[in-house]
């Protein structure tokens, strides 16, 4: 997690950077919400996973019966209730197949996470010192831009930085195409594999890590909103906090392991019973 925190970080201060006025007053709800979020998914998502899934599939379904049920010109509680049942137990019985997905996108988010701290990132201070300085016509100099090119820079769109920033990045390293992309369906393939294989443990896996990364964002953006002179020094020592991080997922698999196993054990001793 030590490697992801910086990157973390970048993000989440280039798309504030870059948010409307408006959204940017409401970041410090949406941070609060996520980070309920992350806790309960820290905390309960292997336990309460699989009802979870099944239950928001099926009101999915539900939703997909109901409109199925006013096009064709009959009931829409009776389509309703069809397309849950139908689809809640679609998603009951398919749900290794869902821990192998969400397996896949957890290492794939941490081995590009990785892959682009080493590789990738080195590349993004030269690329925003060549944003901040540009040559005029006739000189081979660098010009410091003017306030209104700054908040131009400032306010172009995430597509366009991130686009530039890549084909800035590609230009420098034409192996970071490939590399990438091994990286990344490697990664999913093993993940897959995984989830469908170890479904308790890599669930642990997932949703701990899943849960963690929520909450370390929406808390770097609550301190950094309220407490920007004490979040500085932690900026400065990544070591800080990655140590901070990766207690917080340590104690997540721990307990969600717990709780796991105690809901197993339950299961297996009213199967003896009965």
């Amino acid at each position: 997690m030590t490697e992801l925190t910086p990157i973390i970080e970048q993000i989440r201060a280039f798309a504030t950077q870059n948010m409307p006025a408006g959204v940017l007053e409401s970041t410090t709800m949406v941070a609060l919400a996520v980070l309920v979020v992350g806790v309960a998914l820290s905390v309960l998502g292997a336990k309460m996973a699989k009802s979870a899934v099944a239950s928001a599939v099926g009101i999915a379904g539900a939703a997909g019966g109901a409109y199925y049920a006013h096009c064709a010109g009959f009931n829409q509680l009776i389509g309703g209730a069809v397309g849950a049942v139908m689809f809640g137990l679609v998603a009951h019985l398919t749900f290794r197949i869902w821990v192998g997905v969400a397996t896949a996108a957890v290492l794939s988010i941490l081995a590009l996470g990785t892959f682009g701290q080493q590789k990738v990132m080195p590349h993004l201070a030269e690329f925003d010192t060549m944003l901040a300085s540009s040559p005029t016509e006739g000189q081979q100099t660098f010009m410091i831009p003017s306030p209104g090119e700054q908040e131009e820079n400032r306010q172009r769109s995430v597509n366009d930085y991130a686009s530039e920033f890549w084909s800035f990045a590609t230009a420098r390293d034409g192996t970071l195409p490939v590399n990438t992309a091994l990286v990344g369906f490697g990664a999913a393939a093993v993940g897959l594999f995984l989830g469908v294989v170890a479904v308790r443990w890599m669930l642990i896996l997932a949703t701990s890590v899943a849960g963690t990364l929520l909450v370390t964002s929406s808390v770097a953006t609550i301190l950094s909103r309220y407490l920007a002179d004490s979040y500085q020094p932690l900026l400065r020592n990544p070591g800080v906090m990655g140590m901070g991080v990766g207690a917080f997922l340590v104690a997540s698999l721990i307990i969600q392991t717990l709780l796991t196993r105690k809901a197993r054990e339950s299961g297996q001793a009213a199967k003896a019973t009965s």
